[in-house]
C-alpha cells in the first residue's frame, strides 16, 4: 500500500478514490452561470440608462433598448 503525504492530497497530485472531473465541473458551471446572469442584468440596466444619442450611435432604437432591457437577466 503506498501512502501519500497531506502536500500531495492538497496538491491534487495523488488522485483521491471516487474524484471525478463531473464533481469539479458543475460547482464551476453553477457560478459560470450566475456570471453570465450578472454581466447580461448589469448590461441591460446600463442600456435602459442610455440617452437616445448613445443609442444612436450604437444602432439601436429607444423601443429596441427598452425590449431588451425587460428581458429577465435568465434569458439571451
Amino acid at each position: 500500500m503506498t501512502t501519500a503525504t497531506y502536500g500531495q492530497i492538497h496538491s491534487g497530485s495523488v488522485p483521491m478514490p471516487g474524484a471525478t472531473d463531473k464533481t469539479t465541473s458543475i460547482p464551476q458551471g453553477v457560478v459560470a452561470f450566475f456570471m453570465v446572469c450578472y454581466r447580461r442584468a448589469s448590461q441591460r440596466r446600463q442600456l435602459a440608462a442610455m440617452d437616445d444619442r448613445m443609442l444612436k450611435d450604437i444602432g439601436i432604437s429607444r423601443v429596441e433598448a427598452l425590449d431588451e432591457a425587460a428581458k429577465p437577466f435568465w434569458r439571451a
